[in-house]
């Protein structure tokens, strides 16, 4: 029997990287999306042009009172993700929940405290981790390929931030109440559980945010943040206000240094270099195998009733550190991670 879900939000992210994804082999013979919730009604013509078949509906309470669901994909804006997260816990519904986990790091609490109890599989979007780049920087990593890491560099560089979907509101991005923040939220967050990924929990923070170019944002469009770890320093460059898109990473250990510079990826050793062909990472056609991927480990989470916290501990630290840096950057200080 496939699982049942429903896709609660029908913005960009859901039509372009998460409704293709449940087409992929890994994914459609295991789930299927039998239902769509959106509180836009005209985005109705929409469900049925990309998920011919999905019944609509335009609340939370009528998808539970219509539908027998397993899980559901939530892709919606921060602000709206605790009150949905909670009313799927206490129906029984497992929830994949797109990235940031909420918009503050209190609701991120009350997010665990609706799961706590629930068993239900939840798991964020931070479909980054298995893209081929980042995959095989933390592999390589992994395997000591550059000894002991002492300094990582990753910069990203836009000309301003995405715009959302036109039917609802094009700029929730940089809306802080909707967003949370600007793109130390919107882009930072990926990072912030990339970080965990390669290097662990970091001990504390220290951010510079400002608003360089975009004055009408009602957020910060560029952001310079420091993690800090026994023995490590990793340093985040985000910005809205650059001329062009980049991309770029240079990671300096004891035996060795990895370089990014947006195709290829650069190992090099006493031995001499090697170039690992990489994809640009911020091409969005490739975010559709990543999610593919992630699906398949939330299938395979909720068949084996795998109820781990792990990914909620992820999330939950991304909004702590969040939350420190916007504190830290307000503060003009280093803050520890308790």
């Amino acid at each position: 029997m496939k699982l049942k879900g429903a896709l609660i939000g029908l913005g960009n992210i859901a039509v372009r990287g998460h409704v293709p994804a449940y087409a992929d082999d890994r994914v459609r013979e295991r789930i299927e999306l039998v239902a769509v919730m959106d509180v836009v009604e005209s985005n109705r013509e929409k469900a049925a042009e990309h998920l011919p078949g999905a019944r609509f509906y335009t609340s939370i309470e009528a998808l539970l009172a219509g539908e027998r669901l397993d899980f559901v994909d939530i892709c919606t804006p921060p602000h709206t993700h605790a009150a949905a997260i909670a009313a799927f816990a206490k129906a029984g519904v497992h929830v994949l929940c797109e990235k940031p986990l909420v918009e503050s790091a209190a609701k991120a609490m009350a997010v665990e405290e609706s799961l706590r109890g629930a068993n239900v599989v939840f798991l964020p979007c931070h479909q980054y981790k298995y893209s081929p780049l980042w995959k095989g920087i933390h592999d390589l990593l992994a395997e000591g390929a550059i000894g002991t890491v002492t300094t990582a560099q990753f910069n990203v560089y836009r000309l301003q931030a995405d715009a959302g979907t036109a039917a609802w509101n094009p700029q929730w991005r940089t809306n802080k109440a909707q967003s949370g923040g600007g793109i130390l939220v919107d882009t930072g967050a990926h990072y912030f559980y990339l970080a965990q990924y390669f290097f662990g929990r970091p001990k504390g923070v220290s951010a510079v945010l400002r608003t360089l170019k975009h004055a009408d944002y009602g957020v910060e469009d560029t952001a310079a943040v420091t993690l800090e770890y026994d023995g490590l320093l990793m340093q985040l460059t985000l910005t809205w206000a650059a001329g062009g898109r980049a991309n770029s990473v240079f990671i300096a250990g004891s035996l060795g240094n990895l370089s990014y510079d947006g195709t290829r990826l650069v190992l090099t050793t006493a031995e001499g270099s090697r170039e690992i062909p990489m994809p640009d990472v911020s091409d969005k056609r490739q975010y559709v195998a990543w999610y593919a991927m992630l699906l398949d480990e939330f299938a395979r989470r909720i068949e084996a009733r795998d109820f781990r916290p792990d990914g909620l501990a992820e999330a939950t630290t991304v909004m702590r550190l969040l939350e420190l840096s916007y504190r830290s950057s307000e503060e003009r200080r280093m803050l520890p991670l308790a």
